[in-house]
């Protein structure tokens, strides 16, 4: 696709890049955007800033955190015997969707 801006293309092109969006996806959220009210783009583009500088990794078992130790490491009501270990953070958020364990985890 041949875009009139270098602007709209670059847009496209970080679209793109992220998994699962095509270049039609891309297009699709690019064109979405520049028909958006500034306050919601600026909303839109901070989220990603401060998602990137804000969230870390949990000192204990490695889950996305605001804080050096998450939540679930930090709960005491948690089973500290039983452990998990999990290959991603999605697997920790997909275990935790079911409200059915009730230990701590590890990610590798």
């Amino acid at each position: 696709m041949k875009f009139s801006s270098k602007y709209l293309e670059d847009a496209v092109e970080a679209f793109a890049g992220l998994p699962g969006i095509g270049r039609k996806s891309a297009l699709r959220l690019a064109l979405h955007l520049l028909k958006q009210d500034d306050l919601i783009t600026e909303h839109f583009a901070k989220a990603i800033t401060t998602m990137r500088s804000a969230i870390k990794e949990c000192q204990k078992c490695h889950n996305l955190s605001d804080e050096a130790v998450c939540g679930i490491c930090k709960d005491p009501r948690r089973n500290e015997k039983l452990i998990c270990v999990v290959e991603t953070v999605r697997d920790v958020m997909a275990i935790e969707e079911t409200g059915q364990f009730h230990g701590k985890y590890h990610v590798l």
